[in-house]
C-alpha cells in the first residue's frame, strides 16, 4: 500500500445516561467551534446506544498537535454537561495497511 499517513485525533464518549446522547448531539451542532487548521476530514460513529466516537484527520502532525488541546477541551465540556465520560487519543494511520481514502 505505502500510502501517505494521516494524523488523527480519536475522540470517544460514553454516556452514563444514554438518553442524553441525542441532546448532546444537538448541543454539539449548535456550539461546534470553528474548524481547526489542517483538518481534512472527520468521521463520527455510533458504537452502541451509549457510546460514540469521532475520528478527526489532519494533514500534518503539527496541525494535529495544535488542535488537540481545544478538541479535548470541547469534548470534556460536552461530557460534563451530558453525564458522559470522554477520552481523546492521538493516532497515525498505517501506510502499509490503510485501505480507505477520504
Amino acid at each position: 500500500m505505502n500510502k501517505p499517513v494521516k494524523f488523527c485525533a480519536i475522540l470517544t464518549m460514553r454516556y452514563t445516561n444514554k438518553s442524553l446522547m441525542h441532546s448532546a448531539h444537538e448541543y454539539i451542532d449548535k456550539h461546534m467551534p470553528p474548524q481547526p487548521k489542517g483538518l481534512i476530514a472527520m468521521r463520527s460513529f455510533h458504537i452502541a446506544p451509549d457510546r460514540g466516537m469521532s475520528i478527526c484527520y489532519f494533514d500534518t502532525n503539527e496541525n494535529l498537535n495544535n488542535a488537540f488541546k481545544s478538541l479535548k477541551e470541547f469534548q470534556q465540556n460536552v461530557a460534563g454537561k451530558f453525564e458522559a465520560k470522554a477520552d481523546a487519543q492521538k493516532a497515525i494511520t498505517s501506510s502499509q495497511s490503510d485501505f480507505g481514502e477520504i
